[in-house]
């Protein structure tokens, strides 16, 4: 089958991703709120809107599960291993900043509204319940519809449309929403060969700038999904034609993030903390730009050494922050 090895557009393109959640993130409502300034709250609904669709694409190109041949419980224990170990453990070790009164910490919460919003919501690492959900179950999709791209496609795209009107409870409608970048990422690889031959010049890629840039305008104004669901369309070439025309230091920084992205999103809200408690309440800096950087920089270098060279070399860190051997 076309395209079995890992691009470097798509390692760059998961560098990308987890960037864009660290600027995300980045545009803090406490202790200021920042979202009460209008430039501010804008950055933030466009990184909302892009980084997590980026990010199911990226992981959908690198879906190989029919590729190696292996057994679905054997996918299953490893998916387990890389996705919902460190989902259990980073959300149990959040419990006690959030139930017990600290400055710290935005929500202070009851013991049993945490849980709750654990158990049916997946707490504040949502996003890797929403992928395990999505990696568990797109195998026996796949194998349902007899590994039809094309059908495989439509049923993730009706998914996505009726995701309004089914249960948020267990993430049901979250890992509906994102099943269809999945798939595009999916159908991506089949395509790989003349995915990577792909020529994209800088006009195509300024064509896909102005495009992402009108549909989100659009998006902001009627607050409507399908012109949310085009301004993502038009990101994913538009991405990819940077990440094939990037190159040195650049291209081999976003590799390294994109090689610890997940290492990276699970030590960021510790860093965050960290980081705005030093700038807001311990320096007083109120400046938007001066809180947004002075947060991101710092984030980025504190996670990717973390997960590099402190998670990524002890054991036990390993195995609980989902680090496969080899990585």
């Amino acid at each position: 089958m076309a395209g079995k090895s890992r691009s470097k557009e798509i390692d760059c393109m998961r560098g990308t991703a987890i960037l864009m959640v660290m600027l995300y993130h980045s545009v803090i409502v406490f202790p200021i709120n920042l979202h009460e300034i209008r430039w501010c709250l804008d950055l933030h609904t466009f990184l909302w809107v892009l980084q997590m669709p980026l990010f199911f694409l990226v992981s959908g190109y690198c879906f190989s599960f029919f590729e190696k041949g292996e057994s679905y419980g054997t996918y299953f224990l490893k998916k387990c291993k890389r996705i919902l170990v460190p989902h259990l453990f980073f959300s149990a070790i959040e419990i006690l900043p959030r139930v017990i009164p600290n400055p710290y910490v935005h929500e202070q919460k009851e013991l049993g509204e945490v849980l709750s919003d654990f158990v049916y919501y997946g707490g504040s690492d949502w996003f890797l319940r929403v992928l395990f959900m999505i990696v568990i179950v797109f195998p026996i999709l796949v194998r349902l519809l007899g590994r039809n791209a094309g059908a495989t496609l439509a049923v993730s795209f009706i998914l996505w449309a009726v995701k309004t009107y089914l249960p948020g409870h267990f993430l049901i409608d979250m890992a509906a929403n994102y099943m269809l970048f999945f798939a595009i990422g999916w159908n991506l690889r089949l395509e790989g060969d003349r995915i990577r031959d792909l020529t994209i010049g800088l006009k195509t890629i300024l064509a896909g700038a102005l495009a992402v840039a009108g549909f989100f305008a659009l998006y902001l104004v009627t607050e409507n999904r399908y012109a949310e669901l085009c301004c993502v369309l038009c990101s994913f070439p538009l991405f990819y034609g940077l990440a094939k025309r990037c190159g040195g230091l650049v291209s081999a920084a976003l590799t390294e993030c994109g090689r610890w992205s997940l290492q990276m999103y699970l030590f960021d809200a510790y860093a965050v903390v960290v980081t705005r408690t030093i700038l807001v309440s311990f320096l007083g800096i109120t400046n938007p730009i001066a809180i947004i950087l002075g947060n991101f920089i710092p984030d980025v270098c504190i996670v990717y050494l973390v997960s590099k060279y402190i998670a990524g070399r002890i054991g036990p860190v390993r195995f609980l922050c989902g680090i496969p051997k080899g990585n």
